[in-house]
């Protein structure tokens, strides 16, 4: 954050990023801007999605139609290492875009400048170091023999996807298996026959395939024979 050099005059906007801080952001505002700025709207983020900020872009867009209006936030937190926010801000016009922020040090409320290129570059930053520390901190964990997600529901999920794929198979070779011994009875024997008679009739595998092969009629014959069909 870089303190700013002159002393902020003409019109304002007010972003509030939590209805909650609206008390807290007009005091801040009353005793670091006083009178020397005019307060010409103010907007109060009432989304709790962390992908977007609608109220703050359309504070932005305000500001950009009313030519030399400054966008304060009071108390902006960690806003700066929401991408979100920085989008929204990045999409303030002119050469060197920035937001006005106040800050309370030594009982003296002061404005500084945070210019919204560095701001977003510095989340960019902040984003890859912190998904570069998670990744280290997850391979360290692995290393360990520690696996993701809950073991008793990640073995029960695999329990029942299991019967359900068993299922889906038997009910396929159920399906399929009269056709099989229809081709039989017409004196094709061989897996290769069999295939080719599928085939011809453009009758699919159970995985939605075309092709038919002599181990996927193998595979239909050994479950009709362990089903007892």
């Amino acid at each position: 954050m870089i303190k700013s050099n002159y002393t902020p005059t003409g019109k304002c906007i007010i972003y509030v990023k939590n209805p909650k801080d609206l008390g807290t952001s007009r005091g801040l505002v009353h005793k670091g801007l006083g009178t020397r700025v005019r307060v010409i709207d103010e907007f109060v983020e009432v989304s709790v999605r962390k992908d977007k900020k609608p109220v703050l872009e359309e504070a932005v867009a305000k500001c950009n139609e009313k030519a030399g209006t400054h966008l304060v936030i009071a108390n902006v937190g960690h806003l700066p290492r929401s991408l979100a926010f920085c989008n929204a801000c990045m999409k303030l016009e002119g050469d060197d875009p920035y937001i006005i922020t106040l800050r309370s040090t030594d009982h003296r409320v002061e404005p500084f400048k945070y210019h919204v290129r560095q701001m977003y570059f510095q989340c960019l930053d902040y984003y890859a170091a912190t998904s570069k520390k998670a990744k280290t901190a997850i391979a360290a964990k692995k290393a360990t023999g520690w696996k993701a997600g809950n073991i008793t529901n990640l073995n029960v999920a695999t329990i029942k996807a299991s019967r359900a794929r068993e299922k889906s198979a038997n009910d396929y070779c159920k399906a399929i298996i009269p056709e099989v011994r229809r081709i039989q009875r017409y004196g094709k024997v061989t897996l290769q026959e069999i295939a080719n008679a599928l085939m011809a009739q453009n009758i699919r595998t159970r995985r939605d395939k075309e092709t038919w092969t002599p181990m996927g009629v193998s595979n239909i014959l050994n479950k009709a024979k362990k089903l007892g069909l």
